[in-house]
């Protein structure tokens, strides 16, 4: 089905004032839960563009998921505060962006689901943590 330009214009805004809307009324854990979220979708659709030969949808969203790891994840770590644990998770998002920039130069589908699969244990345990935080 044909969709306008102007209606995709519109439903990109209105999806953006959804994503402000999330984020603003969050929680610090929540924040957390809202970038690996959107790191998972990331992950998956960079797969599945690396199988499609669809490169640049490919290196937009390896570039999004990298600087979610980069500048969402790691950057939110207090390793002095966090201990052992937070300088666990440090070491395990500096090995995902290697793996991802391999995959990125290899257009490796089968690393970048290794990294989701790496990340998805720190996920499920985020989420169980839920509103204790």
């Amino acid at each position: 089905m044909y969709t306008p330009p102007s209606a995709r214009a519109s439903a990109a805004a209105y999806r953006q004032v959804g994503v402000d809307s999330q984020v603003l009324s969050a929680s610090p854990h929540g924040l957390i839960g809202l970038l690996f979220n959107e790191l998972l979708v990331c992950l998956q659709g960079a797969a599945t563009a690396i199988e499609r030969r669809d490169v640049a949808t490919k290196v937009r969203l390896m570039a999004k998921a990298s600087r979610l790891i980069d500048e969402g994840l790691m950057s939110s770590l207090d390793v002095q505060a966090g201990g052992e644990v937070a300088a666990n998770l440090q070491q395990l998002y500096a090995y995902c962006l290697l793996r991802l920039a391999q995959a990125n130069a290899a257009n490796d589908a089968a690393q970048v689901r290794d990294v989701q699969a790496l990340l998805e244990p720190v996920i499920d345990g985020w989420r169980q943590i839920g509103g204790r935080a």
